[in-house]
């Protein structure tokens, strides 16, 4: 069996206890981070070796940044993602594993406009490229015959039950009907939503913002989820909740999926 997390960590730097908690209680294989906010020089990749994990890393400073950590060594990194290559934000990358399987750390863009202007659709029209980009690539992968492991934090509220207030958020980039378009069609390759192939009308939540109280009050959002090529059996999958009530977390947690 093989045991792999997905996590927006929201800052490494200030997750790290919490980070080290996770990796010794549930002893993940694999683990894909998003929004690092880490470069090579102040990514903790000697501590982390301490820890038992192998990491490769594509970082920026303050902003974005993603990495994968797994027990058994990482080959073949890319980064950014080749169908976007053009792309100056880090929030994509992918490694091989020994087995085989390609695994795949994705930070989708908000996409909502800046505050300043919020008649600005530049961000919305990165976020549909983008989408579109990681789906070709993940199709490409599929149809190579790959074992796809992709993971992370999509920021598409999917359908109106996965957000504690649909009417709250009407308008917002992460429900928008051609941001809920691009994710269908992402859904529609060769994968598994392991979380929602387990899970199929259950409200779940992944991430609870740190303003308005929203987590005490469980106002949350699902945006996390860990898709893998069909033939990949999840035994296992659920959003570690408890982990968002630890001290110094991130206000997402952490998605587990068990293969069988």
């Amino acid at each position: 069996m093989q045991k792999i997390i997905s996590w927006n960590v929201a800052s490494l730097r200030a997750r790290m206890p919490a980070l080290k908690r996770l990796l010794a209680e549930e002893r993940p294989d694999i683990v894909c981070l998003q929004e690092v906010k880490a470069t090579d020089e102040t990514f903790p990749a000697f501590e982390l070796r301490l820890a038992g994990y192998h990491a490769a890393l594509a970082g920026q400073k303050s902003y974005n940044g993603v990495a994968i950590l797994s027990r058994a060594p990482l080959a073949d990194i890319v980064a950014p993602l080749p169908t976007f290559a053009e792309d100056a934000e880090a929030r994509f990358i992918q490694a091989a594993l020994p087995g085989g399987e390609i695994v795949m750390s994705a930070y989708i863009p908000n996409g909502n406009p800046p505050e300043r202007d919020p008649a600005d659709t530049a961000r919305l029209a990165y976020k549909l490229k983008w989408m579109d980009a990681l789906t070709r690539h993940a199709e490409g992968l599929l149809r190579a015959g790959k074992k796809v492991i992709l993971c992370g934090d999509f920021n598409v509220i999917a359908r109106d039950a996965d957000v504690y207030n649909p009417k709250a958020f009407e308008g917002n980039a992460l429900m928008l009907p051609p941001v809920r378009e691009a994710f269908a069609r992402l859904a529609a390759l060769p994968l598994t939503n392991a979380l929602r192939a387990l899970h199929p009308d259950e409200r779940l939540y992944s991430f609870w913002d740190f303003q308005m109280g929203a987590w005490p009050r469980d106002l949350g959002i699902l945006l996390d989820y860990i898709f893998v090529a069909r033939g990949m059996e999840p035994a296992e999958c659920r959003v570690l909740k408890d982990v968002r009530g630890w001290d110094k977390t991130s206000d997402h947690a952490p998605v587990l999926l068990v293969l069988k």
